[in-house]
């Protein structure tokens, strides 16, 4: 009968503890209070991979790791199994189990953020130089490029045009949550073939933004705007972006729309 070694129970240890373990653990914590800075918003709306620190985030699941040890071993049997070279098989199997989201969690906590979402029409410089059957035209041409009803909303368009001073590009203005724009934005961006999906503002607030000299407007109309989404159109509206002059850089960040933020509308939906 072949003798039983001593890595041969180490090696019973190791699988006894991991069977112990819970199916699933929250490794990564984040702290009540933690937030994404804007820099990081910009970076996940542009696409790029590497928001978080890595060192960061395998540092604090390290001390998730440790503190799921610490539960299941005392001092002894930890070191016991570290001298016999096993405890790496147990952390491995716990970190097998790690369903934490960092990331998702982060987006939380931080909040509802100002969001754009650039149409196909622009406002003209100088309204003041228009005549009235000018305002009316400029007016039409941005309730249509929403496809807004103009009669429910010729007198907020009319305002939207007189008072853009400098004119500039027509966006939907919300605040919302960051998640399900982002969810979305990654689901057109990065999956092949894109899905169509179809996104929904109902009584939004437009904007007519200048983002050269620092300078637009914005009414709340009625109705639904209803478009395919586009990831490109979609910008979050922070103070000193890289994507020009924002609406926040212009009248502050405690601004608050009127509107309400969007519905997404994906290709299995009934």
């Amino acid at each position: 009968m072949a003798e039983i070694s001593m890595a041969d129970l180490a090696q019973a240890a190791a699988d006894l503890v991991v069977s112990r373990l819970d199916e699933k653990y929250d490794l990564v914590y984040i702290d009540r209070g933690d937030r994404l800075s804007d820099q990081q918003v910009q970076k996940l709306f542009a696409g790029e991979e590497e928001v978080l620190d890595s060192e960061w985030e395998s540092e604090n699941k390290w001390h998730g790791e440790n503190a799921v040890l610490d539960n299941l071993l005392d001092k002894d049997a930890r070191d016991w199994l570290a001298e016999h070279d096993v405890l790496a098989q147990v952390r491995e199997a716990i970190g097998e189990r790690d369903q934490s989201d960092p990331l998702g969690d982060l987006m939380r906590e931080t909040g509802p953020m100002l969001f754009r979402y650039r149409l196909d029409a622009e406002a003209g410089a100088d309204p003041w130089r228009y005549s009235d059957q000018q305002t009316e035209d400029a007016a039409r041409t941005l309730g249509a490029a929403a496809g807004l009803d103009f009669d429910d909303n010729c007198e907020a368009l009319r305002e939207l045009v007189a008072h853009a001073s400098y004119g500039g590009d027509l966006h939907i203005l919300w605040q919302g949550e960051i998640k399900p724009s982002y969810e979305v934005m990654c689901q057109v961006r990065f999956s092949d073939p894109a899905p169509e999906i179809s996104v929904q503002w109902t009584d939004p607030e437009l904007l007519v933004l200048d983002q050269i000299n620092g300078s637009g407007h914005t009414v709340r109309v009625r109705g639904t705007v209803r478009l395919p989404f586009d990831p490109d159109r979609l910008t979050v509206d922070i103070a000193r972006s890289r994507r020009g002059i924002s609406w926040t850089d212009v009248v502050g960040g405690g601004y608050r729309p009127e509107g309400d933020a969007p519905e997404f509308t994906k290709p299995d939906a009934k």
